[in-house]
């Protein structure tokens, strides 16, 4: 692989955006692919280079790109392939070089592959304490929206939630900021209800969570 100079990733994310994906890649522990990993680097203001992956740009992403020594150049080699392959798909653009670095931020197109990104590696994170409450997440989406109901419906499933009704899943912890993300991606936000309910006397829906809350009760 020929040498090059480091490359610097200018974030013109919104603020938002980016700690959505520090959560989720922080929750997730890594990235599902190399990809991923290649577009949450670049949208902390990470740098890429064979000597060192920006350690105080990538507070909170967990492990995501912490390797021993043996295989550190082999991510490294798929990291800069991936960013090659991003490049020529137009999700970066070049700013300026600067300082001895090459300069590269997210085009719109780019945006939208960040925003991917934290659909696929989002979850339900995990509180350290279970408040004892439940949410229900009820939606009515027109037949016209079909798509976008198909995939918060697997999205919803893929996060653990029970299916009590047809378009209508449960969760025992905390999980409104991520489907207002979901919502506001798919544009579907006026469709879509969270509430949060006291008490639950489904004995199923209680079974179904029962060693998840008991993994919170009993830290």
């Amino acid at each position: 692989m020929p040498r090059h100079k480091p490359i610097r990733f200018e974030t013109s994310l919104e603020p938002k955006l980016v700690n959505e994906v520090r959560r989720v890649i922080r929750d997730n522990q890594k990235a599902k692919t190399v990809l991923n990993a290649t577009l949450a680097l670049a949208a902390v203001g990470g740098i890429l280079t064979l000597a060192t992956i920006a350690p105080a740009a990538l507070v909170g992403l967990g492990t995501l790109l912490k390797t021993g020594r043996q295989q550190k150049y082999q991510r490294y080699r798929e990291l800069w392939t991936n960013f090659r392959k991003l490049k020529q798909r137009g999700a970066f653009e070049f700013a300026e070089e600067k300082d001895g670095y090459l300069v590269y931020r997210f085009t719109e197109k780019g945006k939208e592959k960040i925003k991917k990104l934290i659909f696929e590696e989002m979850n339900v994170t995990k509180p350290k304490r279970w408040d004892g409450k439940w949410r229900l997440v009820i939606f009515d989406i027109p037949e016209s929206r079909k798509q976008a109901r198909n995939a918060l419906r697997d999205k919803l499933k893929e996060m653990n939630f029970y299916q009590c009704q047809r378009s209508v899943w449960i969760h025992p912890f905390p999980c409104g900021e991520e489907i207002a993300f979901i919502t506001h991606l798919f544009n579907i936000e006026p469709y879509v209800k969270v509430f949060r309910v006291d008490e639950m006397n489904d004995g199923r829906v209680i079974y179904y969570f029962k060693n998840l809350i008991k993994e919170i009760v009993t830290k």
